[in-house]
Formats: C-alpha cells, sequence, structure tokens
C-alpha cells in the first residue's frame, strides 16, 4: 500500500468545564484524543463510550457523533487530513478501535506536537470557525507551506499516533484471492479514470463472468459497486478540501458527463454534490475540539 500524506489540521490541547457539549459532528477529517482529566463522552449510532484519562481514542472521517461532558474535561486533540493521489488511503482502507490504552510517550508527544505548532491550535470551539470548507482549505495550504524540517517532524508524530491504532485495525476489505487483490490495485491507482469490469478482469486474467462472482465473493459487492463507493467518498472529501467547480471534480474522477456524475452522487448519497457542499458550510455550531 502506498504510504499517505498526512496533514495535521489543528492540535492543541483544552480544558472544558461542562461546555463541550456538540450534536452530529461530522467532519472530512480524523480525530485523536489524549484524555488527561475527567471525563467526557462520545455517542456513535446506538453505541455511547466514556473518554477516561490515560486512554486515546480515534473518530474517522464523515463519523456521525454527539460529543458531551458533564464536568471537568482536559484532552489533547488532534485532527489529521489524509491526502493521496492515487485515491488509496490508510485511514478509509482500515476499520480502527476506537479506544486504545495510552502510554505516557503518548502524552509527551501530544505536549511536543503542540508546543511545536501553537498556530495551529484552535482559536474558539466553534465550529464556524474552522470546520468548514474555506477554513479546511486554508489549513491545508498553510501546512504545505510550513518549513521541511516542521512538516517532517510534525508528520513522524502523526505517524506514530496512526501507527498506534493501526496495530490492532483491521482491513475493510479481507481478500483472500491475489487477483482479486490485483484489481483492487488497479482501482486504486486509476481513481481519476473511468475502469470497466473487462479492464479488471483481463488484468487478473479471469473471465468476465468468474471475475464478477469472484469478486462479490470476497468483498460482498460487485466491481462496479466498490468502483462508485470509492468514487463518491473521494468526491465528498474533494467537495469539502477543494474550492473546484463541479465539472472539474467530475473530470477528476473520469466523469465527463457532469450531469451523469450528478445523478450518481444523489443516487448514493441522497442529495446533490452542490447540496453536499453547501450543507456542509452551512453547519450549525455542533462541532468540538
Amino acid at each position: 500500500m502506498q504510504i499517505s500524506n498526512f496533514l495535521m489540521l489543528n492540535v492543541g490541547y483544552a480544558e472544558h468545564k461542562g461546555d463541550w457539549n456538540y450534536r452530529n459532528v461530522n467532519s472530512p477529517f480524523a480525530r485523536i484524543y489524549y484524555v488527561v482529566a475527567g471525563s467526557g463522552q462520545i455517542v456513535m449510532g446506538d453505541k455511547r463510550h466514556m473518554l477516561l484519562p490515560g486512554h486515546m481514542y480515534m473518530i474517522p472521517p464523515f463519523t456521525t457523533h454527539t460529543d458531551f461532558c458533564e464536568g471537568h474535561f482536559a484532552h489533547y486533540y488532534l485532527h489529521i487530513y489524509e491526502e493521496t493521489s492515487s485515491g488509496e488511503d490508510i485511514i478509509s482502507a482500515y476499520d480502527f478501535p476506537f479506544e486504545i490504552k495510552g502510554r505516557e510517550i503518548d502524552r509527551e508527544l501530544f505536549s511536543i506536537l503542540v508546543e511545536s505548532n501553537k498556530e495551529m491550535t484552535l482559536k474558539s470551539s466553534d465550529p464556524r470557525t474552522y470546520d468548514d470548507e474555506t477554513s479546511l482549505i486554508e489549513c491545508v495550504k498553510f501546512n504545505r507551506g510550513r518549513p521541511l524540517y516542521l512538516r517532517m517532524e510534525s508528520m513522524g508524530i502523526v505517524s506514530w499516533f496512526i501507527g498506534r491504532f493501526i496495530k490492532d485495525a483491521r482491513p475493510k476489505y479481507m481478500v483472500s484471492d491475489e487477483r482479486i487483490r490485483t484489481a483492487l490495485k488497479m482501482i486504486n491507482s486509476m481513481i481519476s479514470e473511468l475502469v470497466g469490469v473487462e479492464q479488471l478482469s483481463e488484468e487478473a486474467r479471469m473471465s468476465t463472468g468468474h471475475f464478477i462472482r469472484l469478486f462479490k465473493e470476497e468483498l460482498g459487492c460487485t466491481p462496479m459497486q466498490f468502483i462508485i463507493e470509492r468514487k463518491m467518498m473521494r468526491a465528498k472529501m474533494m467537495l469539502v478540501s477543494e474550492s473546484l467547480m463541479m465539472k472539474e471534480i467530475a473530470y477528476s474522477l473520469g466523469y465527463e458527463d457532469v450531469s451523469y456524475f450528478t445523478r450518481l452522487f444523489k443516487k448514493h448519497v441522497g442529495i446533490t454534490p452542490s447540496q453536499y457542499r453547501q450543507a456542509y458550510n452551512s453547519q450549525t455550531p455542533s462541532i468540538s475540539e
């Protein structure tokens, strides 16, 4: 698997006194917490999770959740945006554990990361100040423009944290057949192009019918369903993180017909690409660190 480029959007230390209360949080970046003192809670789906001192927590991108605390709650926070050129990314490829036991070195590394990147600390926990398309783009550009030594130091620590979680993570797609793994690599490397089933089956050296059956046995969906899922995930990320015109996003995913791309997006996401971007940029104050 290609090594991704993890961009740090925000990092800091926060203390709350019953004011960490936000509903329906959903962001295009991953969050990692290290709890220092007190306790908080996160609700995802029908599960309620306690956030306890000395533990680390990870929330993947586009994961709806609700945060709250009733008393003192102190924690480090880290926002990570994963950038890849091929569409093959680590965070989307694995099911990560939500909670792991923290170590003293984790806390020390968080402290170093915050101290070295004071300009990346959130000025406010109000989502309107940082969790919209404009702020996200600005954070990405700011990260790219920082001195190389600082980016490398920060990326080393961020990769350490990802590695801590990936140790107990499970691949989302448990593929045993080498021919299907070859096809998946091809899909990931050609996410910006239109890839046909015949092309994939030829690469896998199988008949089209046999390839489709085996693919579905291995992944639980057809090749085209898998390709569209990956493209729509990439489209959502681009809609909220890049100021591109709709036709530019469609072209970058291999769709020359913008109307077709719009219909396909609405079919799989429930709203049009424009509505998705607008909804993200008009979120009410419901996002925490």
